[in-house]
């Protein structure tokens, strides 16, 4: 091993002294030229951020530019908007590929909820969906997206334009049906749930207008409070108050009242929702409604709204024809139809417990409970 060395040093001494040739190649180059000054190598610039090496880290080698979602993530933060205070942004990350979207305008109560599949770029986080256009991001760390200027370079000049991952997974559309008192008076509303008891202001967003405009040219309410059903969300408003959003009304239930568990259970007056058709549960999401009110009944059927006169003498009940709206919902058709055929057919009602049956030749054909949502 010495003499191998010996002879590596040797021959590297030999190469040194060999000379240097000019542009031509012919002529030496002078060997007693001043010789060059060594340049000199920067210290290392110690990084605050840097984590020291330890047995973890130097046992965990990590490439820091990639960043993989092998977990589902959610993302919250609001970002800049051009003319409102800001759009509050809430994104989830799902690891099979798939995304999902709100898009929240501040102060207008506009929602919007989209879903797509997301492409990763090395840090370069791609929202695709078809029918809208949303920012591209920046994976700063596992924990933070940073939205990207139009060169695609991540805007980091200002925390403004950044999302923070949150520690669980949290659930993106938070509407839910609600039932309860509705109110209006100097065009400001309030809304209580029938199912908490809960009171509410009611945010003055463009899915309330149909809802505030309808009750203002009833002459039944009159500034009197009337159950309605609708689709909502709670959140708080720029103040921090708790808030409800409507982001679908459905309709107001003259004379009905909220449902009292503890009370005798009577046929009218109380909302009903279906939750049997014959031997089939009808989804919740539909909706199946009902009330019967004095000699008249209506409803919604899960797509359409409808309305029939009805006699009522003891137990037996006779249903004439409904007369309904003809919109068309692919979704909802099948129950629709078997709900309003077996409505007509009923011959006789019984309110039995907490639910409300319908017969035909004493056998049960519809089931409904008391509507809490």
């Amino acid at each position: 091993m010495k003499k191998l060395v010996i002879l590596s040093a040797l021959f590297l001494s030999a190469c040194s002294q060999l000379p240097h040739l000019g542009a031509d190649k012919a002529t030496p180059l002078k060997t007693d030229a001043m010789p060059t000054p060594a340049v000199p190598v920067p210290a290392p610039v110690e990084d605050a951020n840097e984590v020291a090496n330890n047995d973890t880290t130097v046992a965990m080698a990590t490439d820091f530019e990639h960043i993989f979602i092998d977990s589902d993530m959610t993302f919250e933060g609001v970002l800049p908007c051009a003319d409102c205070p800001g759009i509050n942004y809430h994104i989830n990350l799902y690891r099979d590929g798939r995304f999902e979207a709100r898009q929240e305008y501040l102060e207008r109560g506009q929602v919007q909820l989209m879903s797509g599949s997301w492409l990763l770029d090395k840090r370069t986080l791609h929202l695709v969906n078809q029918q809208s256009t949303l920012p591209v991001f920046h994976f700063r760390s596992n924990r933070q997206l940073v939205m990207t200027d139009l060169s695609g370079k991540p805007i980091l000049s200002s925390d403004a334009y950044q999302l923070n991952r949150q520690d669980s997974v949290r659930k993106i559309d938070q509407r839910q049906p609600m039932l309860g008192m509705y109110q209006l008076r100097n065009n400001q509303a309030t809304f209580i749930q029938c199912q908490s008891g809960e009171s509410l202001p009611v945010a003055n967003t463009q899915n309330h207008l149909p809802m505030m405009r309808l009750y203002q040219q009833d002459p039944r309410f009159n500034n009197k409070a009337v159950i309605t059903t609708l689709v909502g969300r709670k959140a708080a408003d720029q103040n921090g108050i708790d808030t409800l959003y409507v982001d679908k009304f459905e309709q107001f239930w003259p004379n009905a009242t909220c449902p009292d568990q503890f009370a005798q259970k009577k046929l009218q007056g109380i909302v009903w929702r279906a939750e049997k058709v014959a031997d089939r549960y009808v989804p919740h999401q539909l909706n199946v409604r009902l009330i019967f009110d004095k000699d008249k009944l209506y409803g919604f059927s899960g797509c359409n709204n409808f309305n029939a006169s009805y006699q009522q003498r003891a137990n037996t009940i006779s249903v004439q024809q409904l007369a309904s709206t003809r919109k068309f919902c692919a979704e909802a058709s099948s129950i629709e139809q078997q709900f309003t055929e077996k409505l007509q057919q009923a011959d006789r009602a019984e309110v039995n417990a907490d639910k409300l049956q319908l017969f035909y030749n004493n056998q049960v054909i519809l089931e409904l409970v008391p509507a809490l949502n």
